[in-house]
């Protein structure tokens, strides 16, 4: 059942990146990074009320909180930074790293142990998921878009490393969705202030908000309800499923590489569920 939300995690991430691209052509970039955190955390509201799942947090606890949402907001500047001098697609290329990341840390940080086999089911998914858009990373002749996109992997994959250890100390999922997004929105609000974004543009940015506030929501639930290596992996896709949607909104063809990434990312995905 943990698949379902994983992959509702993706679909809806996948489409909040992909609006976020149309997004900075209209609007000054890290101007509206703080207004759409807060966006999500209004979008989170009525999980909130509907779950009514809040917790008396310890002082740990707080601090893993404040630790994820500025590990967000970091994780925001990649995102932003890659899609300004790429796709869509490639901006969210560390989600396609993080599986590898979940599994080197998992051991240290959630007591988990980890067989061979798994190493090489998540170096084939990742290497199949950036198949498809290896032209565009060659394309990029920036050394430190490079790193962005590795950090960019490496702050997704201690994301979910986080997320798991809350949800599993009995953290309210509404909870620390609402403080991450707002600590994220608070950090971003205070460095760049929306003083050129127009109340009008608001209603887009909540149109956003709603997808990607969703998106983060069912990925917590997914990791709380299943395994975080899996999760992540199946979160993976959102490279290829934000590719496809390019390729439907430029009206083109599928190429062989995105059907080829497609059966080999399904397969890795099975092979890890089961294992």
């Amino acid at each position: 059942m943990y698949l379902s939300f994983a992959l509702g995690s993706a679909f809806c991430t996948a489409l909040g990146t992909f609006l976020t691209r149309s997004l900075i052509q209209k609007l000054p970039a890290f101007q509206i990074i703080g207004p759409l955190f807060l966006l999500n955390a209004v979008a989170a509201l009525p999980l909130v009320f509907i779950r009514q799942d809040w917790a008396a947090l310890t002082a740990k606890q707080w601090w893993e909180i404040a630790l994820l949402g500025t590990l967000t907001s970091i994780g925001a500047v990649f995102v932003f930074v890659i899609v300004e001098r790429g796709s869509a697609s490639l901006s969210i290329v560390g989600a396609a790293l993080s599986p590898a990341m979940v599994l080197l840390l998992s051991p240290l940080f959630l007591k988990i142990s980890v067989r061979p086999l798994q190493f090489i089911v998540v170096s084939v998914l990742v290497l199949a998921t950036l198949f498809p858009i290896r032209k565009s990373v060659l394309g990029i002749d920036s050394t430190l878009t490079f790193l962005f996109m590795l950090a960019q992997g490496i702050n997704a994959g201690i994301i979910a490393i986080l997320i798991s250890r809350l949800a599993r100390d009995g953290v309210g999922l509404s909870q620390f969705l609402f403080f991450q997004q707002i600590i994220a929105g608070l950090i971003f609000t205070l460095l760049f202030l929306p003083k050129d974004v127009s109340i009008r543009s608001y209603p887009l940015l909540a149109k956003r908000a709603v997808f990607m506030s969703m998106g983060w929501f069912l990925s917590f639930v997914a990791i709380h309800r299943g395994s975080t290596l899996v999760v992540q992996s199946v979160l993976s896709v959102i490279p290829l499923i934000i590719l496809l949607m390019e390729t439907i909104a430029y009206k083109r063809r599928p190429t062989p590489a995105v059907l080829l990434s497609s059966v080999l990312v399904i397969a890795c995905i099975t092979a890890l569920s089961l294992a």
